[in-house]
């Protein structure tokens, strides 16, 4: 076969030299996708979620275009950290892995993702990006975005206490570096950037019918009596949109919009990220309420919000508190939100004691007081300069004696309207027959 172009000698061998220099090294990573290990691989895949999941991959095949595998029937089950924490499973009908080739060759790891979570709903995917810088020693980053996710298989029963279902969309953007810490790599989350947003656009629901709701109780007798939790049936959400920031160290729920013909609900929520996210501490509230249409359609539900242990507050909403480190985040019967105000951990304490009541002013009148009258608060006896506190022996409580003076005399004749004491003076007041109070 002849060139259409005469071309030198030379030349001919410049141009055969890069075509070696082309299909070389093509050739060789056809060869070694065809060769690759795909059980090795998915060895190493399941080894490496081994600290979080419970991985079950079904079977693996590699794909024609290089650095392409198919993973099939692939189940991540969260490891509860708590006894009483419900683990979530992620279920994968396919997930497709793309490889990037150049990225390798720069000494990272970029993997293009695109899994299908039902075998009947070829909407209902998740795809994306991840890539490792050298490899996760420098970080890794995200990016991804979901439609149709299952929400029942996302991790937000540890926050209101109940599982979500429904199908959510999803939109991941995750920057997260990786340094030295106790000997090892690991994840700085104080360094996080990035954002999460999800949404319902129709269809949600807190509560899958089976989920008993455990209530936040102080009373050891109530808290045997609901143990094993209230029923709780389903709240429908008509709409939930949702947008969360990793940034300056701190994770900010900065939007939480829902609309739901069964009640309302509000979560403030955040954290201050330390290294270790499990060890961040969590500030945040829920607050709910149950409409007069979940009564009417599912009592048992309505009943359980109005069980769950929170208090209903001075805004009509029931209040649960966040707080504590992530790895065991607590929900208090605590009132919280945008009305609570809160004094400053340096602010001086202040008590202020109820001011008495200054006696009656003297009339001598000499009218006695009823035995068995209320008895008139007296302050304690004031002396003045230089004059001896006079001795007062204590009566006995309930005594209808009315002389204020150390020793009573004899009574005064009958219509006198003596009361045994000069008018004006002070054992001569009006007095209420009771004893003095005791000092504080």
């Amino acid at each position: 076969m002849a060139f259409p172009i005469d071309l030198s000698p030379r030349m001919r061998r410049i141009l055969r030299y890069v075509a070696i220099g082309l299909v070389g090294p093509i050739t060789f990573v056809f060869a070694l996708q065809l060769t690759l290990p795909v059980e090795r691989a998915k060895d190493k895949l399941i080894e490496a979620l081994s600290p979080s999941y419970d991985v079950s991959i079904g079977s693996v095949e590699r794909g024609i275009m290089p650095g392409r595998i198919y993973l099939h029937s692939v189940s991540l089950r969260t490891r509860p950290s708590k006894p009483d924490e419900q683990p979530t499973t992620l279920f994968v009908d396919q997930l497709e892995i793309d490889v990037g080739i150049f990225a390798l060759l720069r000494g990272n790891l970029s993997v293009d993702f695109d899994a299908r979570l039902e075998p009947n709903n070829r909407d209902a995917r998740l795809s994306g990006n991840i890539t490792l810088a050298g490899f996760g020693k420098k970080g890794f980053a995200i990016h991804a975005g979901g439609k149709d996710v299952p929400g029942a298989d996302l991790p937000l029963r540890g926050l209101i206490g109940l599982p979500m279902t429904g199908k959510l969309d999803l939109d991941i953007a995750l920057d997260l570096p990786v340094e030295p810490r106790a000997g090892k790599n690991a994840p700085n989350w104080q360094k996080a950037a990035g954002s999460i947003d999800f949404g319902c656009p129709s269809g949600c629901t807190f509560g899958d019918g089976k989920t008993k709701l455990k209530p936040i109780l102080k009373n050891r007798t109530q808290q045997v009596m609901v143990a094993d939790g209230i029923d709780f049936g389903k709240v429908d959400m008509d709409s939930l949109e949702a947008h969360g920031e990793f940034k300056n160290g701190s994770f900010d729920v900065t939007k939480f919009e829902s609309s739901s013909k069964d009640g309302e609900v509000h979560i403030d929520y955040a954290m201050k990220l330390e290294p270790d996210i499990m060890d961040s501490m969590v500030t945040g509230c829920l607050r709910f309420t149950a409409s007069e249409t979940l009564l009417k359609r599912d009592r048992k539900t309505y009943d359980a919000i109005n069980l769950s242990g929170a208090e209903r507050r001075s805004d009509g909403f029931f209040h649960i508190t966040l707080t504590d480190k992530l790895k065991e985040m607590k929900r208090l019967n605590q009132e919280c939100g945008p009305n609570v105000h809160h004094v400053a951990p340096d602010a001086p304490h202040v008590t202020v004691r109820p001011t008495m009541p200054s006696p009656p002013p003297a009339t001598g009148s000499g009218e006695e007081t009823k035995p068995g009258g209320p008895p008139t608060p007296m302050p304690p006896p004031t002396t003045p300069p230089g004059r001896p506190m006079p001795e007062r022996p204590l009566e006995p409580a309930g005594s209808a004696t009315t002389t204020k003076g150390p020793a009573a005399g004899p009574p005064p004749p009958e219509g006198s309207g003596a009361t045994g004491a000069p008018e004006g003076s002070a054992e001569g007041s009006a007095g209420s027959g009771e004893p003095y109070p005791p000092l504080q």
